[in-house]
């Protein structure tokens, strides 16, 4: 008995297990097929429009003036008067009386030049009369031409020699009268003073250094393969260039407008720069519009607008990959790299000139991993706009 429920009940306990899992399978819910689904890189794009535009070069330069110079003293004397006009930051106008000196000694001079001139046109007078009296006695009494020596030539062209003498030294008298007085070259403002009423000064001594404010230059630093783009020559023959100047004064960003008028004659061999020089009229004094004056020293920003650009494609700089190259996406959704030419960079944005065409789908969203020919997913796209 025992033996035979030991071979019975395992084969009880499977056939009942078969069951119930006959009866599971039969009344368990159904489970339904899915197709499988595939998930597209996702990208922004850009659709290229053509334009024409101009380069705009940002670059950081010093004010100068446009010209400065010493008042220098050209004779020794005495100073008896000074202008209230150079002091320093002083304004004055051109030929205005800067610095006057004794000039008792120099008047005295010119009155014994022309002492010298009269005694000279007397003795030339007297040389005249006595030649034509010796011509006359030798027409009467001689025979055949008259000798040089009978006719006085050599004491008339010594008489006029020291009439000569006599006028130079009447000229070099007045010269120097008028030196005493020191005139301002051009309209100006004073930088420094040298000198005060009472001083002994001689020949060569700077008395004040004075600057021109009828224009200020602004120097330019210009990476040399740059100057293509904004059209300039380092021959000096190029066009003058608009540029924008800018900086901050006060509470105010204020704005001067200037033009390029030259480059300096050589390239800075430390850093391969080409400095151009920029102009600004009349920027010493405030203008009506309100905008401030300039001062020597002072730090501008400036953006050089440079020549027209045809046919050229503006896009984002993060968009262009190492070796020129860009990313854009076709009719079929499918994404391709290729070269482009880059003519102009900024640090948000490029410019390009071959390789794109207008209607072109450019990627400017980051494609974490590219494959060429993937299928992608756009999101979003206007004409020249990103989508």
């Amino acid at each position: 008995m025992n033996s035979t429920l030991r071979i019975v009940l395992p084969i009880l306990i499977l056939v009942a297990g078969f069951g119930i899992k006959t009866i599971l399978l039969a009344t368990g819910p159904q489970t339904k097929s899915q197709e499988a689904v595939s998930y597209l890189p996702l990208v922004e794009v850009m659709v290229m429009q053509a334009e024409t535009t101009r380069v705009e070069l940002p670059a950081f330069g010093e004010v100068r003036p446009r010209a400065t110079t010493m008042l220098v003293a050209e004779v020794a004397a005495r100073v008896t008067e000074v202008s209230p006009n150079l002091y320093r930051g002083a304004f004055f106008n051109a030929g205005e009386v800067m610095v006057k000196l004794n000039d008792t000694d120099y008047q005295n001079a010119v009155a014994m030049a022309a002492a010298e001139v009269q005694k000279a046109d007397a003795a030339l007078l007297l040389e005249e009369a006595e030649a034509r009296v010796a011509s006359a006695d030798w027409n009467q009494l001689g025979e055949g031409p008259i000798p040089s020596l009978v006719a006085r030539e050599p004491q008339l062209a010594a008489a006029h020699a020291a009439r000569a003498a006599a006028l130079a030294n009447l000229a070099m008298a007045n010269s120097n009268l008028a030196r005493t007085v020191i005139r301002a070259p051009f309209d100006g403002r004073c930088l420094q003073r040298n000198l005060e009423v009472g001083v002994w000064v001689a020949p060569g001594v700077g008395l004040a250094s004075i600057y021109a404010i009828d224009a200020a230059e602004v120097t330019l630093p210009i990476a040399a393969n740059q100057l293509d783009h904004l059209g300039l020559k380092v021959d000096g023959s190029s066009p003058p260039l608009a540029v924008r100047l800018e900086a901050q004064v006060g509470d105010q960003m204020a704005t001067w407008q200037g033009y390029i008028v030259r480059t300096e004659a050589s390239v800075d061999p430390g850093t391969r720069m080409v400095t151009a020089i920029a102009q600004i009229d009349a920027p010493f004094r405030p203008n009506a519009d309100g905008t401030p004056a300039l001062a020597p020293g002072m730090f501008l920003r400036a953006t050089i607008i440079g020549r027209e650009l045809h046919n050229v494609f503006r896009v984002p700089r993060s968009a262009v990959l190492d070796g020129d190259r860009v990313r854009v996406v076709d009719e079929a959704n499918q994404a391709h790299e290729i070269p482009v030419e880059v003519i102009y960079r900024t640090t948000n944005e490029c410019l390009i000139s071959h390789g794109l065409e207008p209607g072109t789908q450019l990627i400017i969203s980051a494609l974490p991993l590219f494959l060429e020919n993937m299928d992608v997913m756009v999101f979003g796209a206007e004409n020249g706009a990103p989508r």
